[in-house]
């Protein structure tokens, strides 16, 4: 059996990006991805932040990009609480706002322009790990048992990483908030902001342009509490809609709907061995502050030369230890501020209330 240097599991941005720079330095990598090979366009994230614009631009993509995408420098939340962004001490000063399939595209075009082996339709069901490598067990579309082998292997394949599990790493934590909402509408009246989020202790929703006529809506109300599969209807949304926001902007047309619960779940080790994670397999948090995609991207951006450097025999294996010291303590802050966010939108008593807009004030 051959050995690859690397096996990334997960062509998310995530994967992409680690897959795509491990190979632009020259290391042989394959990209394991159990979905077929397309790029979707129910996107999940729809912000990137100024650090990650500069990990993108250092890789001759951040232009292409800003060339897609709304340039945002101004956060205002809450009906009161107000970010200038202009003040970054960064060339990007502003968030960029463009749904999550243009930056995947972008990383895939790069990926597969610098070698990466790309298998799609490739599902990880278990690895083992010895001291000179990892075999990972794989069923293919014919579904087919093969075998891969790998010195490292990277996950990089969500929340219900199989290969999170298969290294036996738990996932401590639980769920935060049930029953959202997550509806592709067309809207008969554009908002006055580029995003649109308020909450009202009752209820929050937040509107996000895909640029192609589409807004992705993201809404709760405390007194729904519906199972994730449980049917979402265009009224369902537009009445949460005008809860938070006092009004639904003529939503229509549809194209999609779905419910969702969000978790706080980070693993407590972000290697064992030979086997790493990284992105949404390391930590997932609630959408609040758009910081999930930016912290996978982030992830990878630190792993990808550490990596690189270890496996080309220019750095010793202890490396890869650094990658668990400035990563993991970055997924907790961010689990605690995502969820500090989505407690105060959720807030429904008096006293609960008066210290988010003291927070406000004070921010």
């Amino acid at each position: 059996m051959t050995t690859t240097p690397v096996i990334v599991v997960g062509a998310g941005p995530t994967g992409l990006l680690l897959a795509g720079d491990l190979a632009a330095a020259g290391v042989p990598v394959t990209l394991v991805e159990k979905r077929p090979h397309r790029i979707s366009n129910l996107s999940r994230a729809f912000v990137l932040h100024a650090r990650t614009l500069e990990q993108l631009d250092a890789r001759a993509l951040a232009d292409a990009l800003e060339a897609v995408g709304r340039p945002l420098g101004r956060l205002d939340l809450f009906g009161r609480l107000s970010l200038d962004l202009t003040a970054l001490r960064s060339r990007f000063r502003h968030v960029l706002v463009l749904p999550q399939y243009e930056v995947e595209k972008a990383l895939e075009r790069r990926a597969a322009e610098s070698g990466v082996d790309f298998r799609y339709e490739t599902e990880v069901t278990g690895l083992s790990q010895d001291t000179d490598g990892v075999t990972v067990a794989v069923r293919g579309a014919d579904g087919r048992p093969a075998s891969l082998r790998g010195t490292y292997v990277v996950g990089a394949d969500g929340m219900r990483s199989a290969v999170r599990r298969a290294a036996g790493l738990p996932f401590p934590g639980r769920s935060v908030i049930r029953s959202v909402v997550l509806a592709d509408v067309r809207l008969a009246e554009q908002p006055e902001k580029l995003l649109t989020v308020n909450a009202t202790g009752d209820a929050f929703a937040f509107l996000a342009p895909f640029g192609d006529g589409y807004h992705r809506v993201i809404c709760w109300h405390r007194g729904r509490e519906e199972a994730d599969d449980a049917p979402v209807g265009l009224d369902e949304v537009r009445e949460i809609t005008r809860l938070a926001l006092g009004r639904d902007y003529g939503m229509h047309d549809a194209r999609w709907t779905s419910r969702f619960h969000s978790d706080e779940r980070q693993a407590p080790a972000y290697r064992v061995g030979r086997v790493l994670l990284a992105g949404d397999a390391a930590h997932v948090h609630s959408p609040a502050g758009g910081q999930g995609m930016n912290t996978g991207l982030q992830d990878a951006a630190n792993l990808s030369w550490k990596l690189a450097q270890v496996v080309t025999g220019h750095a010793p294996e202890a490396l890869l230890d650094t990658y668990q010291a400035e990563r993991h303590p970055v997924g907790r802050a961010v689990l605690r501020s995502s969820g500090g966010i989505v407690r105060l939108a959720m807030a429904g008593r008096p006293w609960t209330l008066a210290l988010r807009a003291a927070l406000v004030t004070v921010l």
